[in-house]
């Protein structure tokens, strides 16, 4: 019998997406809830912001990448000492 993969899908599962730069996996996240919540507002804006390419989601993409290199200069400080 092969192992399924339990994954709760939360907005906070979707913010992490988006703290990593998942930008994709974050919206599929946020369309799946706002299915089951089609009233959420927050749910709403999330998946119109992650659905196109707007100065927003670019400004999220440059973000993202600058908080993973700092993260990745702090462990090769951490490494060194």
């Amino acid at each position: 019998m092969a192992k399924e993969k339990l994954i709760v899908l939360t907005s906070t599962l979707a913010e992490i997406y988006m703290g990593q730069g998942l930008f994709e996996k974050a919206r599929e996240v946020y369309e799946r809830l706002l299915s089951k919540d089609p009233g959420n507002d927050l749910y709403r804006s999330r998946v119109l912001l992650l659905s196109k390419d707007s100065p927003r989601k670019r400004k999220l993409k440059i973000l993202s990448g600058l908080f993973k290199a700092i993260e990745e200069r702090r462990d090769e400080r951490a490494a060194i000492k």
